[in-house]
């Protein structure tokens, strides 16, 4: 069988995804990491020369489709370069384009029936009136967002956004299908991630009531293809979508995982063994540190690759790889009763894991 490539910032989660429906991969990304490597012949990108160094990298895999992960939605060149040597497995640049562009997105959503949070247009100051954010143009992740002044000057690489209170949460499609719903994690200390940081998923949880969440008709316009999420905000029992990403997301594991499920099979029916609940979350380097020689997720490296197998511990450096403060360390996976059990169960590994990297207590 043909090899199926994964390119972006992080490609563990999407090769796995990918094991999980039967298809052999390779992968290009930041990390290369050991239960990466374990599983797909892979290459790293240095960070100084992310995304560009990309379709190069790529072009030394066989011949056969690709698709990309995070960060890539912000790069519709990169895009372009890979599906002009491949099959893209993904949205296309066009689309790209159209739903990164917040001054685009939020008016065709706000036709669509959505409740959708102001955006100063572009060009103008931040209003003194009201709490905004200024986000980056082109992030992910959360990355770069921060509360705005009253009154700050614009940027040409941020725009300036209405502050939404509510549960964060993630819908995530095949196409036009909603497939589920999780709670995010954002900007949880204990993860020591930064202020409006993506730091994990927990779910599948009850999806709400709005209908648009629901609605095929919504969604065809905007000609969405393959898997995506829209990130929205729970106010008052209705969404209001706050980002939307349209490639293979980060939360799709914890519902491949919960359903028992593999997204690039058609969304197989459940197999046994399901979780009521899974739960994911990325640990953030508090300090600069340099990764442990040995520990507790040696033994989701040991014995044969079972792509079904919930690892408790996933995107592994190698021992001794330096990792900056503010970069992810590694992954934390767990199964429990309920969204709720699962979050204290990250919450324990992740103070678990403060004692075994010698993290001071606040």
């Amino acid at each position: 069988m043909t090899r199926v490539g994964v390119v972006g910032a992080s490609a563990r989660a999407a090769v796995h995804s990918l094991a999980r429906a039967g298809y052999p991969a390779w992968a290009v990304d930041l990390f290369a990491d050991r239960d990466l490597a374990r599983v797909a012949p892979c290459a790293a990108c240095p960070w100084d020369e992310y995304p560009t160094a990309l379709p190069r990298l790529a072009s030394q895999f066989p011949p056969g489709p690709v698709l990309y992960t995070g960060g890539l939605e912000n790069h519709p060149d990169i895009v372009a370069g890979l599906a002009a040597a491949r099959e893209l497995w993904g949205n296309p640049p066009a689309v790209l384009e159209l739903v990164r562009d917040p001054h685009r997105l939020f008016p065709l959503l706000a036709r669509c029936g959505f409740e959708v949070p102001a955006v100063v247009p572009a060009g103008e100051p931040c209003p003194s009136a009201g709490r905004w954010l200024r986000k980056p143009l082109r992030a992910a992740g959360g990355l770069g967002i921060r509360p705005a002044s009253p009154g700050e000057p614009p940027s040409p690489h941020h725009y300036f956004q209405e502050f939404v209170a509510g549960r964060a949460m993630s819908a995530v499609y095949g196409g036009t299908t909603l497939i589920g719903v999780t709670e995010q994690l954002v900007g949880e200390a204990w993860l020591h991630a930064k202020p409006f940081g993506y730091c994990g998923s927990v779910g599948p949880v009850e999806p709400p009531a709005d209908v648009f969440l629901r609605r095929i008709d919504v969604f065809a316009a905007f000609d969405l293809r393959e898997y995506w999420n829209l990130d929205f905000v729970l106010r008052a029992g209705r969404a209001v979508p706050v980002e939307l990403n349209p490639r293979y997301t980060a939360s799709m594991e914890v519902h491949e995982h919960a359903n028992r499920c593999a997204a690039y099979s058609a969304w197989l029916p459940a197999r046994g063994g399901a979780s009521p609940a899974v739960g994911k979350a990325v640990y953030y380097a508090p300090c600069d540190l340099t990764f442990l020689a040995a520990g507790p997720w040696e033994a989701d490296l040991a014995g044969p690759f079972d792509p079904w197998r919930l690892p408790a511990f996933a995107d592994i450096p190698e021992p001794g790889a330096p990792v900056p403060a503010g970069y992810p360390v590694v992954t934390l996976l767990v199964a429990g009763s309920s969204p709720a059990d699962c979050r204290d169960r990250l919450q324990s590994r992740a103070a678990e894991l403060d004692r075994l990297l010698g993290v001071p207590t606040p």
